[in-house]
């Protein structure tokens, strides 16, 4: 709370008043630094534990792996504090359901958590912070839970023993569910309503906007600050990486002179930085990011940034906007003042990153052109013009009739640009994160990226369209035959797959990629010897070195696996076996998967329909990852009536 409570509350000089001050926590931040104690704690997944769900139901948390770093649960915390100091979560946990279940008083009873603040004390201490480094607990205890309220006759602890098992087993303490509560409005509920209109809002000054705060879509508040995968992904809008910025609407951003994309610097995206001043504190030198749709005199900021103890991948990344916020107007306010300082900031962004040659890439259109006419933009009039010529090569066509011929298509329709696939393929994939520098030198690793597409112009915009871009495993792939030592090749089944040993490092398959889809190690970005990354990782997929061309593999690795399954079991592969990562992870499920020789298969199916087409397909590539157009049903009188006030104010 020292570092995101509002500026106003003045916590930090708060906190120091306590004689005594304990934190617990997973890593220290700015609360451990004023603290006398810091105590290390486990992971909910690193011990036993218990919570409630939304209907009442108690829960209990098992341990999935053991403390990796000596963690302490909040339990055996407060434990310290009253009479149970000898005694690890899984005793406490146990105990206290021991005699709830005695008692039978699991419906209106706390849980283990509630109940561990019993009997905590207040200490003095003082002096220099420190911490206690606790050594792991057993976990394997199977203690009959000593000091429990009351001792149980040996009929009580049998009836215990076969109830503890079953709940541990099932995950849930059965019968613990609360008993809904009936609400109603008040018969005369409209009469209390105010029937005054609101007061008009005053006038703002033209030189004051209105700032707007929202936590970060990646980091959140700045809990996730030192995780890497997040630092680095692309935010869904501005594709801004390792840093946030002060977003503004191109109307306001024209009134004081701010700029995007000033210039290109050793790869750096230069913007314009500004001044912003607000109930008389000043962030000073805040980069500035033009974002069309973003509505006119309005400021938005994103918390999180600018942390000082977050850890050694996420301090000093940012600009601290909880420094001006205030807990009389936490999310929005006016009286705000922009000063452009005349300096430049280069940020980190993959907006510009591996263009393509500039075609229509995302097709759209309104659900009635769709309906109305098959050569709508639903179905796009240039499908024709996208077939490629005469195939004039002298070898003939290879036959993927024989086996599965795998595929993907994507709707763009059902796309929202969440960035969850991003993150699910690296975490899956092993994909290094190569940090700030590089990220401006146009070599991130992700294998999978969402280009964000604008309609419109930049002072009215139409609509915003995502096109999540993998590795289109191309039948006809311009990486292959362009390879020296062929590292890159393809499959009986249709993947263009990656042979690391043989690979030497000459990049030509990426300068003859028409997506931009392969990506480079430069550098040696694994870490190999740190025991906790070599946890991260995932064991099924081989781990790249320093000159070595990637990319996405379909993860082949879940192919296989569904392959083994089903040969074992002497079945062919069922449809909706097979399920990628990015497609595991996708909220709207607009990215589907499977063997397009299944003509029963959701992604057949889907191949077969108007709205499928592939992204330069003139090319000849015959690309496996095809795309749905994208369709929008707008409400024409909502829209009109807004076009109409849009030519009215110019």
């Amino acid at each position: 709370p020292v570092y995101n409570s509002p500026v106003d509350l003045n916590f930090g000089e708060s906190l120091k008043k306590v004689p005594l001050r304990v934190h617990l926590s997973t890593q220290r931040d700015e609360t451990s630094e004023l603290c006398h104690w810091h105590i290390p704690e486990a992971h909910y997944l690193e011990s036993w534990g218990d919570t409630r769900a939304q209907d009442g139901t108690a829960t209990i948390i098992q341990p999935l792996i053991a403390p990796l770093y000596g963690g302490r649960t909040a339990h055996e915390l407060l434990a310290v504090f009253s009479t149970q100091t000898d005694r690890n979560a899984y005793e406490i946990l146990r105990a206290y359901w021991q005699g709830q279940m005695k008692s039978g008083g699991g419906q209106t009873a706390g849980t283990a958590s509630q109940a561990s603040t019993a009997g905590a004390a207040t200490g003095a201490g003082g002096g220099a912070a420190a911490t206690i480094t606790a050594a792991p607990a057993n976990q394997n205890s199977n203690t009959s839970g000593a000091g429990a309220p009351t001792a149980a006759t040996a009929s009580t602890s049998t009836d215990f023993e076969k109830l503890w098992r079953k709940a541990v087993h099932d995950g849930i303490v059965a019968n613990t569910t609360l008993p809904p509560k009936t609400v109603s409005l008040k018969t005369d509920w409209a009469n209390q309503l105010s029937t005054a209109p609101p007061a008009p809002a005053a006038t703002p000054d033209s030189d004051e906007l209105e700032i707007v705060f929202r936590t970060d879509p990646t980091i959140y508040d700045g809990r996730f600050a030192n995780n890497g995968w997040l630092q680095e992904l692309p935010k869904p809008l501005t594709k801004i990486t390792w840093d946030n910025a002060l977003i503004l609407s191109p109307t306001t951003a024209n009134k004081f002179a701010l700029k995007n994309n000033i210039g290109v610097k050793g790869g750096d995206v230069l913007v314009s930085t500004a001044n912003l001043s607000y109930q008389g504190r000043t962030l000073t030198a805040v980069p500035v990011w033009v974002l069309p749709g973003q509505p006119d005199n309005v400021a938005t900021v994103h918390l999180g940034y600018g942390r000082r103890l977050a850890g050694r991948v996420g301090n000093g990344k940012g600009f601290n906007a909880y420094s001006i916020r205030t807990s009389d107007a936490p999310w929005a306010n006016r009286g705000v003042r922009l000063s452009n300082t005349g300096e430049h900031y280069a940020l980190a962004t993959t907006q510009l990153h591996f263009s393509m040659e500039n075609r229509d890439i995302v097709r759209s259109g309104t659900l009635a052109d769709y309906l109305k006419e098959s050569t709508a933009e639903g179905e796009h009039p240039r499908d024709t013009e996208d077939k490629p010529g005469q195939d004039e090569s002298m070898y003939p066509p290879y036959d993927y009739s024989k086996d599965a011929a795998w595929g993907m298509a994507i709707d763009t329709t059902s796309c929202v640009g969440c960035n969850a696939c991003v993150i699910a393929c690296q975490s899956e994939n092993n994909i290094p994160v190569v940090g700030q520098e590089q990220v401006m030198r146009s070599r991130e690793m992700h294998w999978l990226r969402i280009d964000t597409y604008f309609k419109g112009t930049p002072d009215h915009l139409e609509g915003v369209e995502f096109m999540p871009l993998p590795c289109m495993h191309c039948e006809n792939a311009p990486c292959e035959p362009v390879c020296p030592v062929h590292a890159t090749v393809h499959d009986a089944e249709g993947l263009n797959v990656m042979v690391y040993n043989r690979c030497v490092g000459t990049r030509y398959c990426s300068n003859n990629c028409p997506y931009k889809v392969r990506h480079f190690n430069f550098f040696l970005y694994q870490d190999w010897t740190t025991p906790t990354y070599q946890l991260m990782r995932n064991p099924e997929v081989s781990v790249r070195s320093r000159g070595v061309m990637e990319k996405c593999t379909y993860c082949v690795q879940r192919i296989q696996l569904a392959k083994i399954e089903s040969e074992k079991e002497g079945r062919p592969i069922a449809d909706g076996e097979v399920v990628t990562a990015c497609q595991a992870v996708c909220p709207t499920e607009a990215i589907v998967f499977g063997n397009v020789n299944d003509p029963k298969s959701r992604v057949a199916q889907l191949k077969s329909g108007k709205r499928n087409y592939g992204l330069l397909a003139d090319l000849n590539t015959q690309p496996r990852t095809t795309y749905l157009s994208s369709l929008r049903n707008p409400n024409e009188e909502i829209t009109g009536k807004a076009q109409k006030e849009d030519h009215a104010r110019s």
